[in-house]
């Protein structure tokens, strides 16, 4: 009995890139709404800073959630059957988030709660809603990895990382908006029905089944990653070429704050540049990909990300506002780029048994990174002053940039060697 070929098991391109910026943009709601918005919000009406801290803990499930992945790929997955359930899980999650959203906007209506007093209540449905989150990311993850392939993977990494930049602007700043005019209860409901909304385009396309190849009796499992050549390589890559990002990223808004800029001011560099700089970086990235395909376009972006933060470093003890607010912008633009090339390495990574899982392992040591990144950057900043910390991340993305490079020209002299071998035994 013949079998269908792989190509022809991959949606076409244009409804797998909306459905990608669907999930990514809904996934990034729910994640800027808690880290982001949320603390602000509790600030302005009176919660202590403590409990706004507490906001911090929502980032744990997507560190952790490498834990229960393979629980979530098995379903994705049926061992032995050629059916795929990414569109019945994502769409699930989906829907209990803007459940979750929009329950605790009509029970905050109902019972005319302050946010004050609602707070408590407030965290652990955002808690739960990070976790499903989290989870749903996953099957998110396979299916991204699944429906792209050679040249539409740098497009669909566009589409990722732009959708999680979207993603932020309407959890963070587009909530603030709309709790300001209409009130908070009025904003829970209002991201609710957009996470609803943005899934309609995974809802109207049919995943395909998979290969009889890769219909196995496999069982999803860390240790199956874990011991991958490519996936520990694959870490020790993507740790390398993240660490300068982490150490810095949370430092820019104190540091313009303490250059003079106002709260209201930092808040438009965050709301505006930093999407605007980041969606450029993106579609830059795409361009990369195609042009220097694999771990080429890494060390290209990240070079870049070390030429930014170098000089930054040197600009932050005396430069002005105006040539400190470009070279932030440069480098969210250069971020953008860095994503969208480290992922679509990344992705050719993964197993085609359990791309899900494979992904996720990635993606939830950058969250653990992130976390302890932003704690070490805040001490630098703080004892050593802001040029430190940045000239340290520069220092840090050059060794970055040379470990990708040589790995990148090992990867192109062993491809070489093979096609080599592969034309000598067809030729024989």
């Amino acid at each position: 009995m013949s079998t269908i070929s792989s190509a022809s098991r991959r949606l076409t391109a244009a409804r797998v890139l909306l459905a990608i910026a669907g999930i990514y943009i809904s996934q990034t709601i729910v994640t800027a709404l808690t880290t982001q918005a949320l603390p602000s919000l509790l600030r302005s009406e009176g919660a202590s800073l403590t409990v706004a801290g507490l906001t911090a803990l929502l980032w744990v499930p997507w560190g952790v959630r490498f834990l229960w992945a393979p629980w979530v790929e098995r379903m994705r997955l049926p061992p032995g059957r050629l059916e795929r359930r990414s569109r019945t899980l994502v769409l699930t999650g989906q829907w209990i988030m803007a459940a979750i959203l929009v329950g605790m906007g009509l029970a905050s209506w109902a019972g005319h709660f302050s946010l004050d007093s609602f707070a408590v209540w407030l965290l652990a449905g955002l808690l739960l809603a990070a976790v499903v989150s989290a989870s749903t990311d996953v099957a998110c993850d396979g299916f991204t990895v699944e429906q792209l392939a050679g040249q539409r993977r740098g497009w669909g990494n566009v589409a990722q990382v732009g959708g999680s930049y979207v993603g932020a602007m309407l959890g963070a700043g587009g909530f603030l908006l709309v709790a300001g005019k209409a009130g908070w209860p009025a904003a829970l409901v209002a991201a609710g029905l957009a996470i609803v909304l943005l899934g309609l385009p995974m809802l109207l396309l049919r995943e395909p089944p998979r290969d009889q190849a890769l219909a196995v009796d496999h069982r999803p499992g860390l240790l199956h990653a874990l011991r991958r050549p490519q996936v520990r390589t694959g870490l020790l890559l993507m740790l390398l070429s993240s660490v300068g990002v982490r150490l810095t990223l949370g430092m820019f808004g104190p540091f313009m704050l303490d250059r003079g800029m106002s709260l209201e001011q930092v808040g438009w560099l965050f709301g505006s540049l930093h999407i605007g700089a980041g969606l450029t970086g993106a579609v830059l990235g795409g361009v990369l990909v195609r042009a220097a395909p694999g771990w080429r376009a890494v060390w290209i972006a990240v070079g870049l990300k070390a030429g930014v933060l170098l000089a930054l470093a040197l600009a932050a003890p005396a430069a002005s506002l105006t040539v400190l607010t470009i070279l932030v912008g440069l480098t969210f633009a250069v971020l953008g780029c860095v994503w969208v090339a480290l992922y679509s390495a990344l992705m050719n990574l993964t197993s085609p048994l359990q791309a899900g899982v494979d992904f996720t392992v990635f993606q939830s040591a950058d969250a653990l990174l992130a976390m302890a990144g932003g704690v070490a950057g805040g001490w630098l900043a703080e004892h050593l002053g802001y040029h430190f910390c940045f000239g340290l991340a520069a220092a840090l993305s050059v060794i970055a940039t040379g470990v990708v490079w040589r790995h990148a020209r090992l990867e192109r002299l062993e491809n070489g060697v093979a096609a080599s071998a592969q034309g000598a035994v067809h030729v024989g």
